[in-house]
């Protein structure tokens, strides 16, 4: 063998050996450095978000306050003047109301701040689904008067359910909420509790605007208010449905939705558990991060059935 022609072989090899390292390390380099313009673009839109959020509270929190300072004051003054009756009555009204308001909002805040942070367990007893949407309806009584609105519910389930109830409540008065926000006047909203042997249904109906397709992916994201106007004006936090998602998750379920023929239909399915865990504090399967991705492909949209 040629000495020189061996040389010349392992030149090569070596050139050949350097050349896919430079090609491995600069996919590496465009990977990271994708992973890194990634990460930036989580880190601002996490920004706006927040950004966003305190926007948001300022809005909706200083309005109800400055209404009651304003109905507080006119209050006190009726009082000074030793005037009663309708005036009266009226303040008294909007004060409970505001209040209400304020207390739906701290409870949305409290419950995305735990789906957020992962530290949403599940407490679990017995279900009076009555006794619930009665305390949702009493929450949403100045809302559903306003729109003049019919509450009809309709329980096919005649077994005990096991849940937690305030996620169960939280659900509801979300799902309640949305509907009567976007319900026409004079019109109805249906609940319908419905089990099988696995799975327990919480389905509420309106009779409204719906919901257009192409909107599906994002009504279930942070601070996202849907509305063309018809039937609601752009109030809220825009954290009802994403906290749901987060709730019915927690408890193992799935939230899904469909608008057809002038009716908006959520479904919540949540599998059954067994009376013994009534016992037990909590459940290790709900400490999950929720919020991860605001808009990541499709991962904040409903699970689906």
């Amino acid at each position: 063998m040629d000495l020189r022609d061996a040389k010349d072989r392992d030149i090569i090899a070596e050139i050949s050996r350097r050349f896919n390292e430079k090609n491995a390390s600069m996919k590496e380099m465009e990977f990271l450095t994708k992973k890194l313009l990634e990460v930036n673009e989580k880190a601002l839109e996490s920004e706006k978000i927040k950004t966003q959020f305190l926007s948001l509270i300022k809005n909706e929190f200083n309005n109800p306050l400055s209404s009651l300072l304003s109905l507080g004051n006119s209050l006190k003054t009726h009082l000074d003047k030793e005037k009663s009756g309708e005036k009266i009555d009226e303040i008294a009204k909007f004060i409970n109301m505001e209040i209400r308001k304020l207390d739906f909002y701290f409870k949305n805040i409290f419950a995305a701040t735990e789906i957020e942070a992962g530290e949403i367990a599940n407490y679990y007893s017995s279900i009076n689904f009555k006794n619930t949407l009665d305390d949702v309806l009493y929450t949403l009584k100045y809302l559903i008067e306003d729109k003049n609105l019919n509450i009809e519910f309709i329980d096919s389930c005649k077994s005990q359910i096991i849940s937690d109830s305030e996620k169960i409540y939280l659900i509801l008065l979300n799902l309640i909420s949305n509907a009567c926000e976007h319900s026409y006047r004079d019109s109805k909203i249906i609940f319908k509790l419905e089990c099988d042997e696995k799975y327990f249904f919480l389905t509420i109906t309106d009779f409204g605007e719906g919901i257009s397709g192409h909107f599906k992916k994002e009504v279930f994201n942070r601070f996202t208010k849907y509305s063309s106007g018809k039937t609601r004006a752009e109030v809220g936090l825009g954290l009802g449905l994403s906290i749901t998602l987060g709730e019915s998750e927690a408890l193992n379920g799935a939230i899904d939705f469909e608008t057809k023929e002038g009716e908006t239909i959520f479904t919540v399915k949540i599998p059954k558990v067994n009376e013994e865990l009534m016992s037990m504090d909590s459940s290790e399967s709900s400490n999950e991060l929720f919020f991860d991705s605001f808009e990541d492909d499709d991962e904040s949209e409903a699970k689906e059935f």
